[in-house]
């Protein structure tokens, strides 16, 4: 038996599921759920397909814990909760942004299963076991700021998804210049203009 397969068999439980966790988001940021197969996340890990089934009941199951995982590793809604008491709207709404920008560069993979997700359409937030997200902690806060009275009668949950699809579809057309050739702007400069645009629409006069 070579170094190799000794030091995989000394993988504890929590270990060998964060190995399947981080091989499967390979695959999956690839070929999306639908094209995913357990059995090829096995084969990449150098697992048995068995002890996939031993951590996650089914591809669902392990698909979930990847975006739990993702979420609790980049919390970002402890760094926002001061700038929401203190209402700084244009605080809160750059956090939102920068974190997006932040994580997603660090991890391009979680872009490309975000679109993957969006296209197959598959709905996390089906799932109770899903953790609260960036659009709804958004929405919730547009929500008070309308009963505050600053912001105007809209729909928070809607207004708060729209300003996150602007901040994905900025990186995406990042990547594929889906609008053009690239303009030499800084990603801070971006979600300003975007924060400053968004903001006039919501804010009353």
């Amino acid at each position: 038996m070579t170094k190799i397969q000794n030091k995989k068999e000394r993988l504890s439980g929590e270990e060998r599921r964060a190995q399947i966790i981080n091989t499967a988001l390979d695959i999956f940021a690839e070929k999306g759920f639908n094209g995913t197969r357990t059995r090829e996340i096995a084969q990449r890990a150098e697992i048995s397909e068995t002890l996939i089934f031993q951590h996650f009941k089914n591809k669902q199951e392990l698909y979930l814990a990847i975006f739990k995982e993702f979420v609790s590793h980049h919390p970002a809604i402890p760094e926002l909760e001061q700038k929401t008491k203190k209402k700084d709207d244009i605080g809160v709404f750059k956090e939102v942004a920068l974190h997006i920008v932040k994580y997603s560069r660090q991890d391009p993979r979680i872009i490309r299963l975000s679109l993957f997700s969006a296209l197959e359409g598959l709905h996390l937030r089906d799932s109770k076991e899903a953790p609260p997200t960036l659009s709804e902690f958004l929405g919730k806060y547009i929500q008070q700021r309308i009963e505050d009275g600053d912001f105007k009668k809209v729909n928070s949950q809607i207004t708060a998804r729209l300003f996150i699809e602007a901040i994905l579809m900025y990186l995406l057309d990042q990547k594929v210049a889906i609008t053009g050739p690239a303009i030499p702007f800084t990603e801070k400069k971006a979600v300003e203009t975007l924060v400053t645009i968004f903001l006039s629409g919501l804010k009353k006069a």
